[in-house]
Order: structure tokens, then C-alpha cells, then sequence
């Protein structure tokens, strides 16, 4: 039997884009250790980046460490070069693959994945200045997906 991605809702709404948010993911996959184990492990430094998500519109991002089955580390990026390769789009892709998210119940539909919304460099960018650190997004893709897909799990609020 597949395990399952997580479903249930919490009442606690958090707000996107935020080290909360993604700090919130990563706790919940480590409640989850059983989906991320069947995925296969995952080990890389990943930078997702929200184009106009700072303040007055300026980029902002944080940086996941992934080791083996869980998100071992959340900060916001203050050394571009730590990360394996950064994921950025504007904040309305973002919100839009967010609430297809919250909408499937966890599962996005096929035009709100990272894969899809990546494969051809747009909306959402990946890039590194390294060929082999930037597949690390393609080899990892699917643990990555179920990473973000737990936002399900609870409320996010976006900025006005």
C-alpha cells in the first residue's frame, strides 16, 4: 500500500511567503517520514525564491536542507551560493500552485506541479550555476512536489 500525503487541516493559518511556512513543511514531513521513505531519500540545499515577495516588491528567499527523509534546515537565504539551485517565480505562480495544492487536497493538478511549471523555464526558473547541483531539482522532483503538497495539511494567508 502507497502511503498517503497529508490531508487533515490545521486551524492555524500561516502566512506565504515566510520561513514559517516552509519551517511548517518541513515538520510535517518529518510526521510523514513513510511517504518521503517511499519517494527515496534526498539530499541537497534548495532555494526557493518568490521574485516580488520582500519588501516593496523585492525578491525574497529561503533555503531548505534536505537530508535523507527530512528538511533538516529552514533559513532565509543569506548565501546564494550554499544552495544546490533556486526555484524562483513571482508570488502569483506561487499562490496559484499553492491553492491548486489546498484545492486537490494535497494533490495539484497537472498544470500547478513544480515539474510542469518548470519544464520549460517558465513561470517558475531553475537554476544554478553548477549543470550537476541544478539536476539535483530533477533527480529530487517528486520529494520536492510532496514537500510543498503537505501545505495542504494547513491554511496559508498571502499578502494584499
Amino acid at each position: 500500500m502507497e502511503p498517503q500525503a497529508v490531508s487533515a487541516q490545521s486551524a492555524d493559518p500561516v502566512a506565504f511567503p515566510s520561513a514559517e511556512w516552509f519551517q511548517r513543511l518541513a515538520r510535517l514531513m518529518k510526521e510523514n517520514r513513510a511517504l518521503h521513505e517511499h519517494l527515496g531519500y534526498i539530499d541537497c540545499v534548495a532555494q526557493f525564491t518568490v521574485l516580488d515577495g520582500g519588501l516593496r516588491g523585492k525578491p525574497w528567499s529561503v533555503q531548505v536542507t534536505f537530508e535523507e527523509f527530512e528538511a533538516i534546515d529552514v533559513r532565509e537565504a543569506d548565501d546564494p551560493a550554499r544552495a544546490d539551485f533556486t526555484a524562483e517565480a513571482t508570488l502569483a505562480t506561487w499562490r496559484e500552485m499553492i491553492e491548486s495544492i489546498a484545492h486537490g487536497r494535497g494533490r495539484p493538478d497537472l498544470t500547478h506541479t513544480l515539474n510542469y511549471l518548470s519544464h520549460t523555464g517558465t513561470p517558475i526558473r531553475v537554476w544554478s550555476g553548477d549543470p550537476l547541483r541544478k539536476d539535483l531539482f530533477f533527480r529530487y522532483n517528486q520529494s520536492l512536489q510532496e514537500f510543498v503538497n503537505a501545505c495542504a495539511a494547513f491554511r496559508t494567508i498571502f499578502p494584499d
